[in-house]
């Protein structure tokens, strides 16, 4: 069997959601370029996760395990949110404060609410894939091989990788027990992916006992908001929000700041929008408090 060489940090089972009928996606520059890429052939860098020890031996059982460990069980995560056998929906009426705010993030207001159960195979899995896909990008470890090395660590490289697999697990622990919520594309704007990978601010916040929220585009059309929350609220089950263009567009600058080289879609790129907002970080104007032992959402359109 050989051995992996390219790994991917952004993985194919998730990566060719991106993909038209002709098997690639766009890959589109800051200057509104752009080109057509597999994802065979992006997301990826050579020998990331090879351990090097003596007569140049290389250890490759970090991407394997990637591999078998997290990126199998990914497939049946984005199959399952993905199938409408497991939608569920019941009457909700939303508060006029509350709706109005919807309205204004980005949101549709409906007489209904839909959700999808999450059984806790496939809260394992969304925990472990978030987790990983955060701390396996190449910057993230560049970040953690330069910490060591001034720490003066004589195999650098050797202890981020070691430091990466203690964050995946400080991390897979808290987003398993987070609030996950699901958002859907209604119109004709698509979820973005950028080479930036996952946006999570370090180190993490002290108020309110809410630490961080990721916001992870799955597919174009679907994508998930992880809130970890110290209220004992209901987590078993995802609800489904419907995103209006408007919303899509707020969620994308998340995406888009963190842009480095390539931002990825499946339909013709937004090249304007691109352009305007790559490697801009994001207006941080929803923000997260505990009040009266409930969670409350806040949007300050003025905030950036």
């Amino acid at each position: 069997m050989n051995k992996p060489k390219r790994h991917h940090w952004w993985p194919m089972v998730q990566s060719q959601h991106w993909t038209n009928s002709e098997g690639v996606m766009y890959a589109t520059r800051a200057d509104g370029t752009y080109f057509r890429p597999s994802p065979l052939n992006i997301g990826l860098k050579s020998e990331l996760y090879t351990r090097f020890g003596e007569n140049d031996t290389k250890d490759t059982a970090i991407e394997s395990w990637f591999s078998e460990a997290i990126d199998s069980p990914a497939t049946t995560m984005i199959k399952y949110v993905l199938d409408p056998a497991n939608l569920r929906r019941q009457c909700f009426k939303t508060a006029p404060r509350k709706a109005e705010m919807s309205r204004a993030v980005g949101y549709r207001v409906n007489n209904y609410i839909d959700f999808i159960p999450l059984p806790d195979e496939i809260k394992d899995a969304i925990a472990s894939y978030l987790a990983a896909l955060l701390v396996r990008h190449p910057d993230y470890l560049e970040k953690l091989r330069k910490f060591h090395e001034l720490e003066g660590s004589p195999n650098a490289k050797g202890s981020a990788l070691d430091n990466m697999l203690h964050l995946f697990g400080v991390y897979r622990r808290v987003v398993r027990d987070s609030v996950m919520m699901l958002s859907k594309r209604t119109g004709d704007a698509e979820y973005l992916y950028a080479d930036g990978g996952l946006m999570v601010t370090e180190p993490w916040r002290t108020a309110h006992g809410i630490p961080f929220d990721i916001h992870a585009s799955l597919t174009p059309d679907l994508a998930i908001e992880i809130l970890p929350s110290p209220l004992n609220d209901d987590k078993s089950a995802a609800p489904i929000s419907e995103s209006t263009n408007q919303g899509i567009a707020r969620q994308n600058r998340i995406i888009l700041g963190g842009a480095k080289r390539f931002v990825f879609s499946r339909s013709a790129p937004p090249v304007a929008f691109i352009r305007k907002y790559f490697g801009v970080p994001a207006p941080k104007n929803v923000g997260y408090r505990i009040v009266n032992g409930e969670l409350e959402t806040r949007f300050e359109p003025t905030r950036i």
